[in-house]
């Protein structure tokens, strides 16, 4: 279970920030909890025909997982076109689209869950990945408090997700300590706060979020069957599973 997301190496490509277009970055992130880390590493790029494209890719033992969002935008806007996640576990591998349809005012996701929604004129729709660029575009703008819309996975119902700034925080990359903007987020419908840490030294880019995975309680059981005659044992202390989380923050 992982409970928290850092940069371990940031490479921006430029810096200028002036306007409000998030520049073109690659970084490296560290997944960590208190047994394990992993890395994973998210870029930003600037396509030949003007579209933007975000993507975040991971391995980990026995399995990997790669996120993308193809997007147009500009300065007061992101408009989405497609958002795709691909994770494989073992043999285990799920995919998941949604695609945005403007001409048809629609949004439909295929793969593990298959649904159509209307599109709504009035509200812009973020995707999961995407989002984040319009956390630091807001940022940079110098908001306070905002909200913004992304489609439920499952369902896709439109949620609303509020967002407010805290006071600023010192966070470590590495080996260097920066001041960075605190930004919280809420849903309401989940009873669930996630918190983002945005370095302005670095292009505000996000440096930093906790926690990542939905919030959850409880116990849970695992049953072992033997195939084969082969003895077997499992060990007290040693991992035997491990959760994979697919909903990107």
């Amino acid at each position: 279970m992982y409970r928290s997301m850092s940069v371990l190496l940031a490479l921006i490509i430029t810096l200028n920030v002036s306007g409000q277009i998030v520049p073109d970055y690659r970084a490296i992130y560290d997944f960590t909890n208190s047994d394990v880390s992993m890395e994973g590493v998210r870029e930003l790029k600037t396509l030949k025909d003007g579209k933007r494209s975000l993507s975040f890719n991971a391995k980990f033992p026995l399995g990997k997982i790669n996120i993308g969002s193809d997007f147009h935008e500009s300065e007061d806007f992101i408009s989405t076109n497609q958002y795709t996640v691909s994770a494989k576990w073992t043999i285990v591998k799920q995919e998941r689209v949604l695609k945005f349809d403007r001409a048809e005012k629609t949004i439909s996701a295929s793969g593990k869950f298959e649904w159509v929604k209307d599109l709504p004129d009035n509200l812009e729709i973020f995707d999961p990945l995407n989002a984040q660029i319009q956390i630091r575009k807001k940022v940079m703008q110098g908001a306070q408090t905002f909200s913004l819309f992304l489609p439920e996975i499952k369902t896709g119902e439109i949620e609303s997700n509020q967002y407010k700034l805290n006071p600023d925080a010192e966070c470590s990359v590495g080996k260097k300590i920066y001041r960075c903007k605190v930004v919280q987020r809420e849903r309401p419908q989940e009873n669930r706060i996630t918190t983002y840490f945005l370095s302005p030294e670095l292009g505000y880019l996000i440096v930093k979020v906790t926690p990542l995975e939905p919030r959850w309680g409880g116990h849970g059981t695992l049953e072992f069957s033997k195939t084969t005659n082969l003895p077997a044992k499992i060990c007290a202390g040693q991992g035997v599973a491990q959760r994979i989380f697919f909903e990107c923050e």
